[in-house]
C-alpha cells in the first residue's frame, strides 16, 4: 500500500493515465495501451503507474467505465433539452467529432476481439439510438417508424465513423455526418408522410 508521501512524489493521478491511454487507443488501438508505453509518453517511470491501478487489467476497466459513463451523462444531459431540433443537432455535432469519431472506431475494433467491451458499446448503442427515437417522435413520426428510421440512423452513423476514419480524401470531400443524417431525416419524413396521406 502507498504511503501519503509517496503518492504526493508522484504528480499524476488515475485521470493522466485514463486520458493517455485513450490518446494511444485512438491513434494506435489496443494493443498500444501498454503500461511500458503510457509510462513513456507521460515522462514517468512504470512503477508510477502501479500507485494508481493494480494492473493493466484494472486500466481498461477503468477506461470503459469513463467512455461509458460520459456517453450515459451526456446522452441524459442532452435530453432535458426540450427543442428536438436543439436535441438533434447536439447528438449530430457530438458523434461528428472526428477525435470522438476516432476513438468509437477504436473501441468497436476492440470490441471485436472482446466481449465484454462489445456488451457495453451495444448498451450505449441502445441508448443513442432510444435518443434518436425519441426526437423523431416529437417531430412528428410515428413510434414504431421512429424506431425503425433511429436504427436506420444509427447504421449510418456507423458507416460514417469507419469511413471517416480510415479515407483521408472522404475527410476532406467536405461531406460531414450532419449532411448524410439530415438527408436521411429528410427522406424518411417525406416517406412517412406519404404513407400517411396514403
Amino acid at each position: 500500500m502507498a504511503t501519503a508521501t509517496a503518492l504526493k512524489s508522484s504528480p499524476l493521478q488515475p485521470d493522466d493515465w485514463i486520458r493517455a491511454a485513450f490518446a494511444r487507443l485512438s491513434t494506435e488501438g489496443i494493443e498500444s495501451v501498454r503500461i511500458e508505453l503510457l509510462a513513456r509518453d507521460l515522462g514517468v517511470s512504470k512503477g508510477s503507474f502501479y500507485w494508481h491501478f493494480q494492473d493493466r487489467e484494472e486500466l481498461l476497466a477503468k477506461m470503459l467505465d469513463r467512455w461509458e459513463g460520459d456517453e450515459i451523462a451526456w446522452l441524459d444531459d442532452t435530453v432535458v433539452t426540450p427543442q428536438a431540433a436543439a436535441r438533434w443537432a447536439r447528438f449530430v455535432e457530438h458523434c461528428a467529432d472526428l477525435s470522438c469519431a476516432r476513438r468509437e472506431a477504436a473501441l468497436r475494433a476492440w470490441a471485436r476481439r472482446d466481449e465484454r467491451v462489445a456488451a457495453r458499446i451495444s448498451g450505449i448503442e441502445k441508448k443513442r439510438s432510444a435518443h434518436v427515437s425519441s426526437v423523431l417522435r416529437d417531430i412528428g413520426f410515428a413510434p414504431a417508424a421512429a424506431e425503425s428510421w433511429a436504427e436506420v440512423a444509427l447504421l449510418v452513423y456507423l458507416g460514417w465513423l469507419d469511413r471517416a476514419t480510415r479515407d483521408l480524401e472522404f475527410q476532406v470531400s467536405g461531406r460531414g455526418l450532419s449532411q448524410f443524417l439530415s438527408d436521411l431525416i429528410l427522406a424518411a419524413s417525406a416517406r412517412s408522410s406519404a404513407a400517411t396521406a396514403g
